[in-house]
């Protein structure tokens, strides 16, 4: 990701390649030096606080450029008030912490930047985010666009609502609501410009049924395993619970793309309209069916592995003793 926004990514600069392997070194630090930053804690060492504060200031522009300034100043405006907490009103103010404490604290604990968040996101997350990206390489999310089109291509509103629907289907899948928005958005917000709805209109309606996706049960986006995690309760209670305000969501979108076509006097679509034939829709249905064979012999395959290997370890533990 080049530094300024617009240039293209021909290849990295030599800045960019020393920023690189300094982050690495940082977080390589914590690895290397564990045990003793284990017996040292909440005391760092000059070494510690250059360590801690480069692998800081790095993350900080990692994160400008992936995402935008605005995470900058959220995260230094939280920076600020750690240092200057003395300074602050009497409802907020606090003793204040000094650069060692914060670096030390944000780096090198459990508690910062190597944390719940990042944990919750390597262990669980990234799964459900894998398993997303091979369900839609799979063919899924083309399978679940043609059956929302299917089902709604003679109701009124028929693109508006199969985008609400399709990016239901889609979020709870995908792990990504931008990836969401714009895999079903580049199909649907065209049909419902078509169907007269204004460019913002059809951008909302996708924009709001795409981000909701990841809030939707069974598979739901980060914040629910971060939930589970934080509040130290089943994955199942948080889907249980997420349920009918996802229901509820979803119902007041149709019911809005409803009443918006009403007044557009929109009228359904046919099925060559929509392109959801018969044929399509059980490709579809086959390729999320060799899917469901590919991944269910992948987890025999593991499971097999890991008693093999376990018994193994048995076996020679009994041979030795």
């Amino acid at each position: 990701m080049p530094a300024t926004r617009g240039k293209g990514k021909d290849g990295a600069l030599p800045i960019d390649w020393v920023f690189s392997l300094l982050g690495a070194g940082a977080a390589a630090y914590i690895l290397v030096f564990y045990d003793d930053l284990s017996v040292r804690m909440a005391m760092p060492t000059f070494t510690d606080m250059v360590a801690s504060v480069l692998g800081i200031l790095l993350l900080l522009e990692a994160a400008r450029r992936a995402i935008g300034f605005p995470i900058i100043v959220v995260a230094m405006s939280f920076l600020i008030y750690s240092i200057f907490g003395p300074f602050m009103p009497d409802v907020i103010a606090h003793k204040g912490h000094g650069i060692a404490s914060i670096s030390s604290h944000e780096w090198l604990s459990s508690e910062g930047v190597f944390g719940v968040a990042l944990g919750v996101s390597c262990n669980f997350v990234f799964l459900y985010v894998l398993f997303g990206a091979l369900m839609d390489r799979a063919g899924a999310g083309a399978f679940f666009m043609r059956l929302s089109f299917a089902l709604l291509r003679g109701s009124v509103g028929g693109p508006a609502k199969a985008a609400v629907v399709a990016s239901g289907f889609m979020g709870m899948m995908s792990g990504s609501s931008v990836a969401n928005t714009i895999t079903i958005g580049s199909f649907t917000i065209p049909l419902m410009k078509k169907m007269g709805m204004s460019p913002e209109k059809a951008a909302a309606v996708e924009v709001s049924a795409g981000i909701n996706g990841q809030v939707t049960p069974p598979v739901m986006g980060a914040a629910a395993f971060l939930m589970a995690e934080f509040l130290a309760l089943p994955y199942s209670d948080v889907v249980k619970h997420a349920l009918i305000p996802a229901a509820m969501v979803y119902i007041g979108l149709l019911v809005i793309v409803h009443l918006e076509a009403c007044r557009l006097n929109h009228r359904g679509q046919t099925t060559e309209e929509t392109g959801a034939s018969g044929g399509k829709l059980l490709s579809g249905a086959i390729a999320l069916l060799k899917f469901a064979i590919c991944a269910t012999s992948i987890a025999l395959l593991f499971g097999v592995s890991f008693v093999v290997i376990n018994g193994v370890d048995v076996w020679g533990s009994t041979f030795r003793g």
